[in-house]
């Protein structure tokens, strides 16, 4: 059984990684803004719910991500493990997360010029959110190969980057420091190909 959380910095490369895991492991992977815009999707009371807040320009609550995780967590394709890509994000999401217990949690490290540099150059599919880089010869306005369009998120400012690595190293790494205490922390050198990286933590968890 393997219940995997896949933590780092902002542009450690944790979407990558956490797909190829998947693929690997059988199991699924997910994120809360995956389940956010799933629920919002469904057009369901929650859904519209959740949308609002959003369109007003709000974070969800933990309590409510807690919510959508447990449900997530209830179907049976996470029966025999799961991978969660960047939550708990802080304390007070830890402290919600408390109705499983995950057997690993791999940290994937990367110095903060890297994650800048990484980040810079990062492009967001419109329709399918999967993240490519311009790294690797693509530009805002190319298509995926789902037929989206490829674009920079406002978010994705080197501003706006500086922000949320602040923000990782004051809410984040209080959580991985809670997960270290209970032995299950796999620190993985981030710098290298996907591929090495990728057997990196593979070592980790099997």
């Amino acid at each position: 059984m393997h219940k995997i959380l896949l933590m780092g910095p902002q542009g450690s490369g944790k979407g990558t990684q956490a797909e190829r895991l998947s693929k690997e492991l059988g199991i699924p992977a997910f994120g809360t803004g995956q389940l956010i815009r799933e629920e919002v999707a469904t057009g369901s009371e929650l859904g519209e719910k959740l949308n609002a807040i959003i369109l007003g320009g709000d974070l969800i609550s933990d309590v409510d991500a807690a919510d959508l995780l447990k449900r997530r967590l209830a179907k049976p394709d996470t029966q025999n493990g799961y991978i969660l890509d960047g939550y708990p994000r802080n304390l007070d999401q830890y402290r919600v997360f408390d109705f499983d217990s995950p057997t690993h949690v791999i940290v994937i490290d990367v110095p903060r010029d890297e994650s800048l540099k990484r980040l810079g150059g990062r492009l967001t599919c419109r329709a399918c959110n999967k993240v490519g880089s311009v790294n690797d010869g693509l530009k805002p306005g190319d298509l995926c190969a789902c037929g989206g369009q490829w674009y920079q998120r406002t978010d994705d400012t080197p501003e706006a980057i500086t922000r949320r690595l602040e923000i990782y190293e004051k809410d984040t790494k209080p959580v991985i420091e809670r997960y270290q205490e209970k032995g299950i922390v796999h620190h993985v050198d981030g710098m290298g190909t996907i591929e090495e990286i990728f057997q990196k933590i593979l070592a980790a968890v099997v």
